[in-house]
Order: structure tokens, then sequence, then C-alpha cells
């Protein structure tokens, strides 16, 4: 879900003693865990769908795709209450408006950013090409969430 970005602030968990440090990666470079969830509620996949319809002109990853990656996730109902947030962002600008695709593109590469960094901080992050800065403020107002950096484990902290 996170190939359009170059780079994704990350929260790795290193060694033993679970030293955190947080540092920007390339998403290419990360391999995916295995399923921590054989099934979901029923109330996730409808959440799970939501996601999949509202970001899916600028995620070309298939339902079934989103499905199996929030059953790689230690806990689903956090990662949706994030993407949620998200996608209220993403249509509060969005909604009624006629912009073109790259201009969404740019609005979800925002609040992905935004799920990760603090507010003040993804301005920094990112080179506007299709957004002012004060929309960029805008859709930013609109996460409310604390930035909580992707958690990547070693395949030996799951075991």
């Amino acid at each position: 879900m996170i190939r359009g970005l170059l780079l994704v602030l990350l929260l790795f968990l290193i060694g033993c003693k679970k030293e955190q440090k947080v540092q920007l990666v390339d998403p290419n470079t990360i391999e995916q865990g295995p399923i921590l969830n054989k099934t979901l509620t029923d109330k996730q996949i409808e959440q799970i769908t939501y996601l999949f319809e509202t970001f899916k002109e600028v995620d070309p990853t298939p339902k079934e795709k989103w499905i199996e990656n929030f059953k790689r996730d230690l806990n689903p109902d956090n990662e949706i209450a994030i993407w949620m947030m998200m996608a209220n962002a993403y249509t509060s600008f969005c909604k009624d408006k006629t912009i073109s695709l790259a201009t969404k593109n740019e609005v979800f590469k925002l609040v992905l950013i935004r799920s990760s960094l603090p507010e003040n901080e993804v301005l920094q992050e990112i080179d506007l090409s299709y957004l002012s800065e004060d929309d960029a403020k805008s859709i930013l107002a609109a996460y409310t969430l604390d930035a909580k950096p992707i958690t990547i484990y070693k395949a030996s902290d799951l075991k």
C-alpha cells in the first residue's frame, strides 16, 4: 500500500533490547511479515472495503490484498483506525471537487506521510506540485490522530 512513496518514516525494533530507532527507509526494501490474524471480523472487512473504495483511484492494490495486509498487522483495529483517519482527511478535501488524479495522488501521499509524522514536519518531507500550501495545511488539519510511524519487526521478533 505504500509503494507510491519513495521514503516512509518507520520505527525499527532493533536487537533483543527492543531499542527503538526512527529512520526514513525505502519501502521497497521491506519484506512482508506473516499473516498474524487468520480471520477478520465482519466490521473490519466492512471498514477495509470502505478504505479500498476510497483509495482505489490512488492505490491500485486489489481488495483481497488490502484484507491480507490487515491480517498481517499485530492489531488490525489500530491500523484500520489510522487508515480511516487518512480516508477522512482525503475525502474531506477531494469530495465534491473536480480534481486531477495527480492532485488526488498528492493528497494521498500527504495523508500517508501525516499518519507517520507530526503535522508540523510533513511539509518538510514533501514537495507540493499540485496543491497549494494552504490546501495542504487544511488536509493535514483534517488528520487528528497522533503520528504513528510504521513498526517493522525482525522475523525473529515474531517467533
